[in-house]
């Protein structure tokens, strides 16, 4: 009984600590703001805690801290930071830094780059958030959205808004280009588990038809996915121009589909000298 009453105090006080907020504003908080939700739950500290409590907390604001880093970053590379700019800052080289958060930078992209569902405006939740931080330091009303390109730059919206419109039917043709290139590698595990045997052909015309058969199913399941990473590498290729902030990682990404297509290609070639 006093351990659930020290919770519900605990509870109490962070209801009285925490302004309240909409329905309709919560969607859009971002990590840091959920972080700050945190530390400020996590102060003061009870003088009576369960056994865990403090070391739950801890892990909780780091966890919150990491997602933090890891949207700064992708921020970053937002604004044409380079990995190597971003390994320096971290204390790591720009390799490690790249290997590190690349994903989360790709991710990022392949969702159009918000993380707003549709129905909420950026300058919208961004003067939520002037509000958020004005309440903090009430001498910057306009914190969050002086710094928005579409209020330093009138016009720039539009321009922007183009972009992403534009990035998100190539990243929906990239989806699907991934979904065909998976059910052909599926196709060609399956030609290769119910295979002919690898056993000398002799000279048995119908074992000679089956292997060659085979091998012909092969060729074409490659030239297919050769193909498809052919169409994958176009896509990421213009995908350079309509998120050039990402430009550096699209170029990697169209430089592996372009060598991958190659790989598919020459192993086609090689069935066909042999067959």
């Amino acid at each position: 009984m006093g351990a659930r009453r020290r919770r519900q105090r605990r509870a109490g006080r962070r209801q009285e600590r925490r302004p309240q907020r909409s329905r309709e504003a919560r969607p859009a908080e971002r990590s840091a703001a959920g972080a700050a939700d945190a530390v400020l739950d996590a102060v003061p500290v009870e003088p009576e805690t369960e056994p865990g409590d403090l070391l739950r907390t801890a892990l909780k604001l780091q966890r919150r801290t990491e997602d933090v880093v890891r949207e700064a970053v992708v921020a970053e590379r937002e604004r044409g930071t380079t990995w190597a700019e971003i390994g320096e800052v971290a204390g790591i080289t720009r390799q490690s830094a790249h290997e590190k958060w690349y994903g989360d930078v790709h991710a990022w992209a392949a969702i159009g780059r918000s993380a707003l569902p549709p129905h909420l405006k950026t300058l919208e939740v961004a003067a939520e958030a002037d509000a958020r931080y004005a309440g903090l330091r009430p001498d910057r009303p306009h914190a969050v959205t002086s710094g928005l390109d579409a209020v330093r730059f009138p016009g720039s919206h539009a321009y922007e808004a183009s972009l992403r419109v534009r990035g998100s039917a190539l990243h929906t043709r990239r989806t699907k280009l991934d979904a065909r290139a998976t059910k052909l590698n599926e196709a060609y595990s399956a030609l290769h588990a119910h295979g002919p045997a690898n056993a000398p052909i002799g000279d048995d015309p119908r074992a000679i038809d089956t292997h060659r058969g085979h091998a012909d199913a092969v060729r074409a399941n490659r030239l297919a996915i050769a193909a498809v990473h052919a169409e994958i590498a176009t896509v990421y290729d213009q995908l350079v121009t309509a998120e050039p902030s990402l430009a550096e990682e699209h170029r990697t990404q169209s430089d592996w589909h372009r060598n991958a297509s190659e790989q598919a290609r020459g192993y086609a070639d090689l069935l066909n000298d042999h067959s």
